[in-house]
């Protein structure tokens, strides 16, 4: 038979939601942990503001089904972890987050996002929001109240740091009515991925003046990768980062670039100090590409060049072996010998976030 105290914390973990209170402050540490093992995690958004161990949302977190989360990805925090992940769920039933849930949310990803989903509305009840990754389920419909909803979300976002629109049929257009605008700040991203888009040359101008030609740039990275970006491009890109002096990761991998355009970017690098990580695989290279690498890479005394992944592009054999007798930094030119390097630069090692 069980005991009274038993019943009594059976009792109160049933009864808990209507009758919350800060466990830590009215029970003994013992009682207050033997709650937190009875509560049912199903009511964690509804007792946010008054549960705060991380062993509750510890078992909470243990009861999503997300694959391949860490703590390390939610600031060490279980609570935190927990929000992040649900959020989706969440905002499914309501846009509207309690104060106790909003707060514990610094990283918002969204994946098939509505055209009519109310991203200014939901971004501005995020405080601590730094990190936004939104996938628009755009192919099907129009988008034009999403995109004037996102230079709003941007707005609201004053300490956004990371921004995701990857693999949303965004447009030149698109990025003109996100960013030309100046509503969207450039005083603070610091990671911004465009990949597997629509864009091209033009909307790529967009993007490095907005944030990579300013003197006050902070980008550190911008992956570009799989979208529609000429030899035109990769002229911009070069005259921008001739001078900028934030980047330190480029991903134009799967794009248009074409050898003009290739040995164009790669030319204007010879008076980069910054760029630690370049990816031009897969855009068409050859000859003229090649020289311009190898009198890069021999002419800049300052290069900060670690990386640069060049694979699938049409090189000669001359082309190949003039690549790999430079010994400045990692090359992988064809066949990605080493592909574990290439994600060390793509990860956090190389961002301070």
């Amino acid at each position: 038979m069980k005991g009274l105290q038993i019943l009594s914390q059976e009792q109160l973990a049933k009864s808990f939601e209507a009758i919350a209170f800060a466990p830590e402050d009215r029970l003994t540490a013992a009682a207050a942990n033997a709650l937190f093992n009875e509560l049912p995690v199903s009511c964690a958004a509804a007792v946010s503001s008054f549960v705060s161990s991380e062993t509750y949302y510890q078992r909470a977190c243990s009861q999503l089904s997300v694959l391949g989360c860490r703590r390390e990805e939610h600031g060490l925090s279980f609570k935190r972890m927990f929000f992040e992940i649900a959020v989706q769920d969440l905002l499914q039933k309501s846009t509207t987050l309690s104060q106790a849930v909003a707060e514990n949310i610094f990283t918002l990803k969204l994946s098939a996002c509505p055209h009519d989903f109310p991203l200014d509305e939901v971004c501005a009840q995020l405080p601590n929001l730094n990190r936004l990754d939104v996938k628009y389920d755009l192919e099907s419909s129009s988008h034009v109240s999403s995109l004037e909803r996102l230079p709003r979300a941007l707005n609201v976002s004053s300490n956004l740091v990371s921004l995701t629109l990857q693999d949303s049929f965004l447009t030149d257009n698109d990025v003109a009515t996100m960013f030309d605008n100046g509503s969207c700040p450039n005083c603070t991203i610091m990671n911004l991925n465009l990949a597997h888009n629509n864009i091209t040359s033009t909307g790529l101008g967009v993007v490095v003046s907005h944030f990579l030609a300013p003197p006050t740039s902070v980008l550190c990275s911008l992956d570009m990768m799989g979208n529609k970006i000429d030899s035109q491009g990769g002229s911009l890109l070069g005259r921008a980062l001739a001078t900028n002096e934030s980047l330190l990761s480029l991903n134009l991998r799967l794009n248009h670039l074409g050898d003009d355009g290739g040995s164009a970017l790669l030319d204007c690098l010879a008076n980069n100090v910054t760029l630690r990580y370049l990816n031009l695989s897969a855009n068409e290279l050859a000859s003229l590409s090649a020289n311009a690498l190898v009198n890069m890479l021999e002419s800049n005394d300052s290069l900060s060049l670690e990386a640069v992944i060049i694979t699938s592009n049409p090189f000669s054999d001359e082309d190949e072996e003039a690549i790999k007798s430079c010994d400045r930094c990692f090359l992988d030119v064809r066949g990605g010998s080493s592909p574990g390097r290439q994600e060390m630069f793509l990860g956090k090692s190389i961002m301070p976030f």
